[in-house]
């Protein structure tokens, strides 16, 4: 059974949020309720996936993300992570896909959405990214091996396309 932290704030959230992931069979659960106590928990806890709300008061989910995907930074740079907001400007959502967020949800969250998100980003994971300082999911959904936009030393003769040293292939 997946080990869940759930990073929310307001009380009424979190309780519904607890109860749906029960319901759907994620018995284990831990609430933090903002990002120092996340902090706390990731390095004490071994997580399967944290469930993030965007706006936790002083320090925002996406700086926890941040912290998280930077390489050395907090807990595993590798755990799958979902925010949960009720902002979903375009603006907003880029910025946490771009930091390093597998999946997006926007509240109020209903039981089917949760539970298809969360078998989504535990079941089928992404690629991930790996630079010196910066570990997170494969934004590419698809392999584009022609690509006009490519850059010029790709375009060279002879260097070998398809393979990128920087994707890790998720685990099966």
């Amino acid at each position: 059974m997946p080990r869940i932290l759930l990073v929310e704030d307001h009380e009424g959230t979190a309780a519904t949020l607890t109860a749906m992931l029960n319901a759907l069979g994620f018995g284990k659960v831990q609430r933090a309720r903002d990002t120092e106590s996340a902090i706390a928990a990731l390095k004490d806890g071994a997580f399967d996936l944290l469930l993030c709300d965007y706006q936790l008061g002083i320090v925002s989910g996406l700086t926890l993300v941040k912290l998280i995907r930077r390489i050395g930074g907090i807990g595993n740079p590798m755990l799958p992570i979902v925010m949960v907001t009720a902002h979903a400007e375009g603006g907003l959502v880029q910025e946490a896909l771009g930091a390093g967020v597998d999946d997006f949800l926007v509240k109020p969250v209903q039981p089917e959405t949760l539970l298809r998100c969360l078998n989504s980003v535990l079941s089928k994971p992404r690629g991930f990214v790996k630079t010196r300082d910066y570990a997170g999911p494969d934004r590419r959904r698809r392999k584009v091996l022609d690509n006009p936009g490519r850059r010029e030393e790709d375009q060279k003769p002879g260097r070998p396309r398809g393979h990128n040293p920087w994707i890790t292939p998720p685990k099966t």
